[in-house]
C-alpha cells in the first residue's frame, strides 16, 4: 500500500483534547505479551542474533505478533553476514567461468537483496531512526487528562 504510514495512536492522542484522547485509548485492543524467544528452527548464529536484536530494540514495541518479521529480519541479517564474508574472500569482479570476462561477484547480489529486506523488516520493527520517531510504545499511560479537561472548559 502506497502513500503516507499511518501516525501511530500515541502520537494522535497527544493531538487530541482530553475526552477524545480517551475515547482512542479505550478502542485500542491490548497487543499480546513480550517476544522473548527465539524459534527452535533457527541456527545458532541467528539465535544469537535474535537475542541481541531483543535486547537491543526500543523498549516495548517487540510483541509475539512481531515474531515473523523478526524471524525474518534475522534470517536476512545472517544471509547478509554470510554472504558478505564469502564476498570479501575474492574481487568484486570475477572471471566468468566460460569465456573468461569479468563480471560482477555472484555475492554481490545477494548482499544488496539481503540488505534491502532487513531495512524493510528493520523499519516495521522500529529498528530505524524514522520508525522510532513513529513509535513510542512507552508513552501508553492514560494519565494527564484530567488536567486538559480543566483547561479546556475554562
Amino acid at each position: 500500500m502506497r502513500g503516507r504510514k499511518k501516525t501511530p495512536t500515541n502520537l494522535k492522542v497527544l493531538r487530541l483534547t482530553g475526552k477524545r484522547a480517551e475515547k482512542l485509548l479505550a478502542k485500542q485492543t491490548p497487543t499480546p505479551g513480550a517476544l522473548a524467544e527465539a524459534p527452535d528452527w533457527l541456527t545458532d548464529e541467528q539465535k544469537e542474533a535474535w537475542a541481541y536484536a531483543i535486547d537491543n530494540a526500543p523498549r516495548d514495541i517487540l510483541r509475539r505478533a512481531d515474531k515473523a518479521v523478526l524471524a525474518a529480519f534475522v534470517i536476512a541479517e545472517d544471509t547478509h553476514r554470510r554472504a558478505s564474508i564469502a564476498m570479501q574472500k575474492s574481487q568484486l569482479l570475477v572471471k566468468s567461468p566460460k569465456q573468461e570476462l569479468p563480471i560482477q561477484n555472484p555475492y554481490m547480489p545477494i548482499v544488496n537483496r539481503q540488505m534491502v529486506l532487513m531495512m524493510r523488516a528493520a523499519s516495521e520493527l522500529g529498528f530505524t531512526p524514522c520508525a522510532r520517531a513513529r513509535i513510542d510504545a512507552s508513552n501508553t499511560e492514560r494519565s494527564g487528562f484530567g488536567e486538559w479537561e480543566d483547561v479546556e472548559t475554562a
